[in-house]
Parts: C-alpha cells; structure tokens; sequence
C-alpha cells in the first residue's frame, strides 16, 4: 500500500472523532504556520545543510558528513511514535529502505522523541536504518523546521489527546518540527526539500528514487 492511502485512511479516521473545536484550534495552528513566515524559514534546495552527530537507538554517533561520503542522503524529519501520521511515513520508509541502499542512498530520520522512545519505536518497527534522537530540535532548528506551541493548541493536546508533548521529549519546551524530507548530495548540498505544516500530508518515499537520478 503507498503512504498516501495509510495517510488518507487516518485522515479519514481522526477527522470522526477530533472534537469540532480541537479541529478547529489545528487547522487555525497549520494556517498560521503558512502566514506567518515559518514556511520561509526552511532550508531551500541549493543551500548547504547543516552537518550533524546524533545518537542512534544504540547511543551511537551517527555523522551526516561520514554518511554522505558514500552517496545521497535522506534526512527524514518526523514529531515522534505518538503521532499515526509520522508512524506511518517511518514504516512506508522502512519498507523501501533496501531499495534505497540498492540504489546508493543512505536514509536517516531524526525525531525530537527521548532515547527511551526511539528505542521502543526502532525495536517495535525493526527498523533497518536510523532512527536519530534530536534533542531539543536542535538539528530541526538549524534546519529552519521548528515551531513553538501556542496556549491554545498546547490545551488541545494535554486535554484531547492526553499528550504532553515536553515530557514525551523530554525537552526543555513544547516544540516540534514541521514534517520534512530532504536529499543531500555528496557534497551537503540540500537538492530537493519537502516540508508541509499539515502533518497529516507526507511525500512518498518513491519520490526519493526519481530526486537521486538527476544528480
């Protein structure tokens, strides 16, 4: 099944059961990430991207410059296990991910979730490639991807969805990226990025393949 398919079944199942005002506080949070310039912030394709070391769900260094000695990269970014819609992309990636290797690329996906998650989530999943804890945002933020919650929305996931989104992380605030996914070719160079403030929305990992042949 392509991701779009698992993504349009979950759309169709939380749009039942969100309550109407909750929906209405998200959509308003996404809108305003599209106006208020947040989307401008992102990394362009033709930018170098920012290196960075982040610890795997073994508390190994993994390098972006050591990873793209050996082909393009994919930095996959994603808001943690909690969410279906950043499940779902990682098990679609996961699922192409010897097929990306086949072809020469390296894929990593970084996640603001604690260590104790990102070991659950990669265990859970087998995951085959790695999963990176980005404490803090950090490497979101250099990357032009992380917002900060408002009251408002911050209510609708303490109160609706039981989620308390600093402790998850075990961060110093409530902050999380805008989902994104980028190629990087062998010199850091970013040559494609995607990003989209509706979390509900990813490409498909497919697109991947089709960005790498032209470079």
């Amino acid at each position: 099944m392509q991701l779009e398919q698992t993504l349009a079944a979950l759309r169709d199942k939380f749009v039942k059961i969100i309550p109407d005002g909750a929906s209405a506080i998200m959509e308003s949070h996404i809108e305003s990430l599209r106006k208020n310039g947040a989307v401008d912030q992102i990394l362009k394709p033709g930018t170098k991207a920012p290196a960075f070391m982040l610890k795997n769900r073994r508390g190994e260094d993994i390098s972006s410059v050591d990873l793209i000695k050996h082909g393009p990269l994919v930095v996959s970014f994603t808001r943690g296990s909690w969410c279906p819609f950043c499940a779902a992309e990682v098990r679609a990636l996961n699922e192409v991910y010897e097929q990306f290797r086949q072809a020469g690329i390296e894929l990593v996906v970084l996640s603001p979730q604690s260590p104790d998650s990102t070991q659950k989530q990669a265990t859970a999943e087998k995951l085959k490639f790695n999963l990176l804890v980005d404490k803090d945002n950090e490497i979101g933020k250099a990357f032009g991807l992380v917002y900060t919650f408002p009251e408002d929305l911050k209510n609708v996931y303490r109160n609706v969805f039981k989620l308390d989104i600093q402790a998850l992380n075990d961060a110093s605030g409530w902050q999380l990226p805008i989902p994104a996914r980028f190629v990087i070719d062998g010199s850091g160079v970013i040559r494609d990025a995607k990003a989209d403030p509706d979390y509900r929305y990813r490409p498909e990992p497919s697109e991947v393949f089709d960005i790498t042949k032209k470079l």
